[in-house]
């Protein structure tokens, strides 16, 4: 009996701590209050838009420290991530590093474009970009943003 409660203890912390900050499209998730706070709810698409505040265990995301973490939610369903990264001092941009790491991840390249980098994949479009607006609540960030495709959002 003791082993299995072991057991069950790792699972869960293993479970808890690999899903605590990672957030993937098409995944269901409901926002319990601890660990998501509400930032508005878009009355085109109906998306719930959410900035993750639970403990952030794996600080790192394309080779950049996460500084902050927005999920979507619609119907219960991750359609929008958007992973804030803190630029290291000397970056200029999206840094190349980071380039590299998320172009080695998807099948198609990144095309550029008014200082966004991105990529539409079947329903599925990527941005970087280095941005200071209201999305990286106004601090200097390397925005590693995904979303569903923004028709099927509307339907």
């Amino acid at each position: 009996m003791k082993s299995k409660t072991i057991i069950l203890a790792l699972l869960l912390l293993v479970s808890v701590s690999s899903f605590s900050q990672k957030f993937f499209l098409g995944d269901r998730l409901t926002p319990k209050s601890t660990q998501f706070k509400l930032l508005g709810i878009s009355s085109a698409t109906g998306v719930h838009t959410y900035k993750y505040i639970g403990a952030i265990t794996n600080t790192y995301y394309y080779n950049r420290k996460i500084g902050e973490i927005i999920v979507g939610f619609k119907n219960g369903i991750i359609v929008t991530t958007i992973y804030n990264l803190i630029p290291e001092p000397g970056d200029e941009g999206v840094p190349q590093s980071t380039l590299d790491l998320v172009q080695s991840a998807i099948p198609f390249p990144l095309a550029y474009r008014n200082g966004l980098y991105g990529a539409n994949i079947d329903n599925t479009s990527i941005t970087l970009s280095r941005s200071n607006n209201e999305l990286t609540f106004h601090k200097d960030r390397i925005m590693f943003f995904t979303s569903v495709k923004n028709s099927l959002l509307r339907q």
